[in-house]
């Protein structure tokens, strides 16, 4: 009986980790999900940004630091590792991206 209590305790505690780990990944997520898409600008944490041609600043280096996501989730926001202050930032869906300016 005690090795059959044993192994109960140690997949409760597993289902357990696992539960706190996907709960703390979700609300991550949700922290992530703030920027507004209108289909032209980009909007969060007060700032507006316009898609530009990705050779106003061509060469850049885009990082894999992820700044936000889009309330829909679909457009994925990341730094561009020539700009950390933000001033030009790359949205990206799946394979298209989009190079976008700070207008305000």
């Amino acid at each position: 009986m005690p090795k059959i209590k044993k192994a109960l305790i140690i997949i409760s505690v597993i289902v357990l980790v696992i539960a706190l780990a996907i709960t703390a990944f979700l609300i991550a997520d949700e922290k992530l999900s703030r920027a507004d898409w209108d289909g032209y600008y980009i909007k969060f944490d007060g700032h507006v940004y316009q898609p530009v041609s990705p050779m106003e600043i061509a060469p850049y280096t885009e990082t894999w630091n992820i700044i936000c996501k889009t309330k829909d989730r679909n457009w994925i926001i990341y730094e561009i590792e020539q700009y950390p202050g933000h001033e030009y930032i790359v949205a990206r869906i799946s394979w298209e991206a989009e190079v976008m300016k700070l207008i305000n």
